[in-house]
């Protein structure tokens, strides 16, 4: 068995999908909340960046309906993936956020970001830096829609500690481990993967998120100069409670 310590999603962008399949993850209801935003924007929305698109699942169903998106991810393996979903001549850059990498591009109408991608902000300032120069890509009026793992939910992670599934041709390892006395959490992934010889490729890789509280973002996106417009418990219509493992929020550029 071969084994390698890689980068996030080095190895597990060759099982995500399959991992992260529609019947797990509701995609399309997602899309459907995201695009209802972009309906009661102040502003027609047509051109999208979508931050930390992964292997473009979301990008690809907001071209589906009809917008122009770029697509953005600091892992090279998961933009291959994208660059095989998504329509032909779709913009992707590989950058890690922030990035001057997409500094020239835009303005766009509408930012995203799904999956829990802002939980990966976790270096001290680092969502700060991210919503100032999502502002700067933003035409006035446009929004950004962007959801989050929120504190119960990490706890609940941490309180299962350790799970493992085998999938046949894969299987993986997930093993969360809270950085005492902080927000933040890292998530140590192993994945085996069986190659045509028949051996497995071992690959581990670590995995650092944080939650935030409702105070930091409120703080972030004002600091940031953007205004918000809507706070929900997951991709639904209800207000965010005790009970909620992830918000979905939508802020704006101000006109």
């Amino acid at each position: 068995m071969t084994v390698t310590t890689e980068a996030p999603y080095s190895g597990l962008a060759a099982v995500y999908d399959r991992w992260m399949a529609a019947d797990r993850v509701p995609y399309q209801s997602w899309a459907t909340h995201v695009t209802d935003r972009f309906e009661e924007a102040c502003v027609p929305v047509r051109s999208v960046l979508d931050l930390c698109c992964g292997t473009g699942m979301m990008l690809t169903m907001l071209q589906e309906r009809g917008y122009e998106v770029t697509g953005v991810d600091a892992s090279a393996q998961m933009l291959a993936h994208a660059r095989r979903r998504a329509a032909a001549g779709t913009r992707l850059h590989l950058a890690a956020l922030p990035s001057p990498l997409i500094a020239g591009t835009g303005p766009f109408d509408a930012v995203t970001c799904c999956y829990d991608g802002v939980n990966y902000f976790a270096s001290p300032g680092q969502l700060e830096a991210v919503l100032a120069q999502v502002r700067g890509l933003l035409r006035p009026g446009g929004v950004f829609v962007f959801d989050l793992g929120t504190r119960r939910s990490f706890q609940q992670m941490a309180t299962v500690g350790r799970t493992c599934a085998d999938f046949g041709d894969f299987a993986y390892l997930w093993d969360t481990r809270p950085i005492g006395g902080t927000p933040r959490f890292d998530y140590l992934v192993t994945v085996f993967t069986r190659e045509e010889d028949g051996r497995y490729t071992r690959t581990d890789e670590t995995h650092r998120q944080r939650w935030f509280s409702t105070r930091e973002l409120q703080e972030a996106v004002t600091g940031a100069g953007l205004e918000t417009v809507l706070v929900c418990d997951d991709y639904g219509t209800a207000a965010p409670g005790d009970h909620t493992l992830r918000e979905t929020w939508t802020v704006r550029r101000p006109r």
